[in-house]
């Protein structure tokens, strides 16, 4: 039997190890539960590929309906707008009971004992002449407003693009995690038929402790593969409700093991601050807002002056109680009719609410300007942060494919040594557990390099992802 200094040294190992492996365990988790940030889902049992899931977010996407409410909202301000030059129209009707009136001018006389009913219609409207700009700027105002609207939809598309990348990108990283606690297990597996095998046969160099250590690293497994499991189905809900459905829905995905993907153009930092600083939709909605603002301050301006209106007016009374006047000098408001129309000078002189409203659509015009000034540095930033990750995390992937060889190529020749009685199971553990954080460091590698595309693209306006970049294979 061993002594206890050596039982208790190989307790030590056996707890090194396991802290180790717990490490990985962690690590895993990790990426598992990263999955769970994703968004929107589906209605029925199709299998969708990467594009597809872009073309029915775009569609059933609820931040995209909004901004499209938004845009809706601006192009009614417009139809109001244009429609300042349509003639406004007042009609007044009145319909009363009514005691006789009869006689002339020179004697008349009210009869009590006769009832009738009198009744009068007007017509009366204008439409503007001249406004002196006032319906011009307010209409360039409105047309500027669609306009940001449109940059508004334009932001939602490239966000709801992204999630659904992002999403994408997460559920083949969770399934590629399957296939590593799948290769991870074997080479376990391996190990453990040695180690009971040896004790089968009474090996004499059979350790007991190796059995403790087994135990240890079969329960961390099994965890592995928990974690794993939770986050594939964590993944798979979030890309279907990044979609727009709901996460237990049916529906699958295409993907394949994650592979780092080729922007579709060679990209520099300058050309990607140039292109974000053209064509970035929120700078865009700013430029145009600005615009709408400026164009808002003049109509205000011009409000200052009268407008020049043609007028006209239409008016019929009758009564059946009433006698109609046949001078043309009597007073008649009970049976008359009356027509007529002319350029009138239309004027409301109010300073102080007319100084307010100007004062602040300056305002407002400056706010737009100064966030836009903000906007402008902090997007150039931005492009610049995410250019440099995208870079960095291309060049870890050649570091971590190495690492992942020579990891690999560990575990094997330490499983066969061990197989041979030429190595300790301490040795193949180590070996196991470099092989898994290998694993783990270069898929994360990939993944952080795709999002890091997709950013970028959200970033500049441009498209750098390729259409289909997951694969064809369905795992």
């Amino acid at each position: 039997m061993p002594s206890k200094s050596i039982r208790d040294d190989a307790l030590n190992r056996c707890q090194t190890q396991a802290s180790k492996l717990a490490l990985v365990a962690l690590v895993m988790i990790f990426a598992s539960n990263a999955f769970a940030e994703a968004p929107p889902a589906y209605l029925t049992d199709r299998v969708f590929s990467f594009q597809e899931a872009i073309d029915h977010a775009l569609v059933h996407s609820g931040l995209l309906a909004a901004a499209k409410a938004g845009t809706d909202i601006f192009e009614a301000k417009l139809q109001a707008a244009k429609a300042e030059h349509v003639p406004r129209l007042q009609f007044t009707q009145l319909i009363a009971p009514m005691v006789g009136q009869r006689g002339n001018a020179v004697e008349g006389r009210t009869d009590l004992h006769e009832w009738g009913f009198f009744s009068h219609s007007e017509v009366s409207g204008y439409v503007p002449i001249v406004t002196f700009g006032k319906i011009h700027y307010l209409k360039k105002a409105r047309r500027l407003g669609v306009e940001v609207g449109k940059a508004m939809e334009e932001i939602a598309k490239a966000e709801v693009r992204f999630q659904v990348s992002k999403a994408y990108f997460q559920l083949s990283l969770a399934r590629e995690l399957s296939s590593v606690i799948t290769e991870g297990r074997k080479y376990f597996d391996v190990a453990k038929r040695h180690v009971d095998k040896m004790e089968a046969d009474d090996d004499p160099s059979f350790d007991p402790v190796d059995k403790m250590k087994i135990r240890v690293y079969e329960a961390l497994i099994m965890q592995y593969d928990l974690a794993a499991k939770r986050g594939l189905t964590l993944a798979l809900g979030q890309t279907r409700r990044m979609i727009g459905l709901d996460p237990h829905d049916g529906v699958d995905f295409i993907t394949a093991a994650p592979v780092p993907v080729v922007p579709r153009s060679e990209v520099t930092l300058q050309v990607a601050i140039d292109a974000a600083l053209e064509s970035r939709a929120e700078l865009v909605a700013l430029r145009k807002g600005i615009l709408a603002r400026e164009a808002e301050v003049s109509a205000r301006k011009f409000r200052f002056f009268p407008d020049l209106v043609a007028v006209g007016q239409a008016k019929y009374s009758y009564s059946n109680v009433a006698d109609n006047q046949s001078s043309p000098f009597a007073y008649d408001p009970f049976n008359t009719w009356t027509v007529g129309g002319g350029v009138a000078l239309r004027w409301d002189i109010n300073i102080g609410q007319r100084l307010a409203e100007l004062k602040e659509a300056k305002a407002e015009r400056a706010k737009l300007v100064a966030q836009l000034d903000e906007a402008d540095r902090g997007v150039r930033l931005e492009v610049e942060k995410l250019f440099l990750e995208m870079n960095d995390a291309k060049s870890m992937l050649s570091a971590q494919a190495d690492a992942l060889k020579a990891a690999r190529s560990w575990v094997l020749a330490k499983t066969d040594l061990y197989q041979n009685g030429l190595a300790e199971l301490r040795d193949t553990l180590d070996g196991l557990v470099q092989f898994f954080t290998s694993q783990m460091a270069y898929l994360q590698a990939i993944y952080d390099h795709n999002v890091a595309v997709a950013a970028l693209e959200r970033a500049t306006g441009m498209i750098l992802l390729p259409d289909d970049p997951i694969g064809e294979d369905l795992e």
